[in-house]
């Protein structure tokens, strides 16, 4: 046992077959629940994309902010929070009218800070795909990495089951984390850009509300 361990201290280089050997299936385990993940993410964001309200416009967000004020001039706040919700239904929008709660505080300070925690909901539905972006090739990439290893030996002794075996890992688990960044990369981007539409449109709305 000493002299094992005296020659990986010796011989660092040769330590680090084994433990690139004993990653392999850690790593594997994390790309397959990665895989689960994201295909449970694109079946959210389809939902998300499918309900999308697409009926908005400049007239029905002012018409919102403008009843929402006339709201708030005849105290009726909830009223108002209910108005400003009608910019349009998508949940970023509903998110919004529902952290104004029952609009009892309807000042321009607190809007705003309302507005900027919507924002960071926004911020956290983007950072649950757009890690996936570079977190998929890497995972996939050091899947194909470790059996190059055992691949190469195969080959070297002539042991070609265990060669083609150790190939078809490695180009499966490539293809699986292309796969687990691809589809990440076409969430984040179509929630970036309604996402930001959707913080657009409330910002305008409060800028008419002149509170």
């Amino acid at each position: 046992m000493l002299q094992q361990i005296s020659y990986y201290v010796t011989h660092p280089e040769a330590a680090m077959y084994p433990i690139a050997t004993v990653l392999l299936y850690p790593v594997l385990a994390l790309e397959a629940l990665a895989l689960i993940y994201i295909v449970f993410e694109f079946g959210r964001f389809t939902l998300e994309i499918l309900r999308r309200d697409r009926k908005r416009s400049l007239h029905r967000i002012e018409k919102a902010a403008q009843a929402a004020r006339s709201s708030l001039e005849a105290g009726k706040h909830d009223d108002a929070v209910a108005d400003l919700a009608g910019i349009s239904r998508n949940w970023l929008v509903a998110r919004f009218a529902a952290l104004l709660g029952t609009g009892e505080n309807m000042g321009r300070a607190r809007l705003l800070k309302v507005l900027a925690d919507t924002e960071m909901f926004a911020t956290k539905a983007l950072n649950r795909t757009r890690l996936w972006i570079r977190l998929g090739p890497i995972i996939g990439l050091i899947t194909t990495l470790i059996p190059i290893s055992p691949a190469l030996v195969a080959l070297a002794k002539g042991d070609l089951q265990t060669l083609s075996n150790n190939l078809v890992i490695a180009f499966s688990t490539t293809v699986i984390g292309l796969l687990i960044s691809g589809l990440a990369f076409v969430m984040s981007s179509a929630r970036e850009r309604a996402y930001l539409q959707d913080v657009s449109d409330i910002e305008y709305a409060l800028e008419l509300l002149e509170v």
